[in-house]
């Protein structure tokens, strides 16, 4: 991608550097400023070179680009402009930090950016991995091994706790291994 093309970073001998520092965001009275993709400004540069124009000389200069204040620093942002000598650049624009911000005001920023346009989905919930269970306090679960295939099938079938369901698959697995609940629901 381009950069911005600084006067001292130039070679003034060369053809295709020479005007490049005066190619960026040229300036259109009430207009978006003309800006060129680096090889169209090499050539103009090139050309006015062959036409007999004079290399720039900073010494002559009333005018001073001045970076874009936000967004890429690159020669195609047309945020750069062309000021007079004394004015002072502008501060730097600081994003916030998401991690350094509340709960709420992540919230807010959030519910602005859907205000406008943004499509921004609820974070999917974790899905638990493991479950502990204390046989003393509960009751055992469901043990496949004591039932025949057609009731571990319709305890599947009727079964939404999908851990409970991962583990009396693996109980299956473990134990009697039937064809019959492995195919369906392994």
């Amino acid at each position: 991608m381009n950069t911005l093309w600084r006067i001292e970073d130039i070679d003034p001998d060369d053809p295709e550097q020479r005007f490049l520092p005066a190619l960026q965001c040229i300036p259109i009275i009430g207009r978006t400023p003309i800006v060129f993709v680096e090889p169209l400004a090499r050539a103009i540069s090139k050309h006015l070179t062959e036409a007999g124009c004079p290399p720039m000389d900073p010494a002559l200069a009333t005018k001073k680009f001045q970076r874009p204040y936000r967004g890429e620093q690159h020669s195609l942002n047309g945020a750069g402009q062309w000021v007079d000598l004394d004015v002072s650049d502008p501060e730097p624009v600081v994003i916030q930090d998401p991690a350094t911000m509340t709960v709420r005001e992540r919230e807010a920023q959030v519910e602005r950016l859907r205000y406008l346009g943004y499509r921004i989905n609820e974070p999917e919930p974790a899905t638990p991995t493991a479950q502990v269970i204390d046989t003393l306090d509960t009751p055992p679960r469901f043990d496949p091994s004591a039932h025949s295939v057609t009731e571990v099938n319709a305890y599947l079938r009727a079964l939404d706790d999908p851990i409970e369901h991962r583990r009396v698959i693996h109980t299956e697995r473990n134990s009697k291994v039937r064809n019959g609940i492995l195919r369906r629901f392994g």
